[in-house]
């Protein structure tokens, strides 16, 4: 297993303990459900496209090796609209999902995978 699919491997471990927490906190703070509703939704859209661009770039590594003419896109567009759907999701809704933490929530798997990162070069050079 190479690092780049053991890094997104223990992204989506951490993601899954986040979200486990984020529903235990979403059932005992009735005050701030809108808020962890809007958190999880950003997350788990941040994972989707942190999941599908993994694919893209497997995608992209196997036709390099290929040497096919095929030309392959890493899919910004797609990812996109995986983060404008959820926000469209969060504006239609906004007595249950608020938009500001939804946003805050689509930088989650790029702030875990650069933790990760750092954490993983520091333990490497001891």
């Amino acid at each position: 297993m190479d690092d780049f699919s053991a890094t997104l491997k223990t992204v989506q471990n951490v993601f899954l303990f986040f979200l486990s927490f984020c529903l235990a906190a979403w059932a005992l703070l009735v005050d701030y459900r809108v808020y962890i509703a809007g958190i999880m939704l950003g997350s788990l859209a941040s994972m989707v496209n942190a999941r599908f661009l993994a694919w893209k770039i497997n995608k992209l590594a196997a036709a390099a090796i290929e040497q096919k003419g095929r030309k392959v896109t890493l899919g910004f567009l797609t990812r996109a609209a995986i983060a404008g759907f959820a926000g469209l999701v969060a504006v239609r809704y906004p007595e249950h999902i608020a938009l500001p933490t939804t946003i805050v929530g689509y930088f989650f798997a790029q702030l875990a995978t650069l933790v990760l990162g750092i954490l993983s070069i520091r333990k490497s050079k001891k």
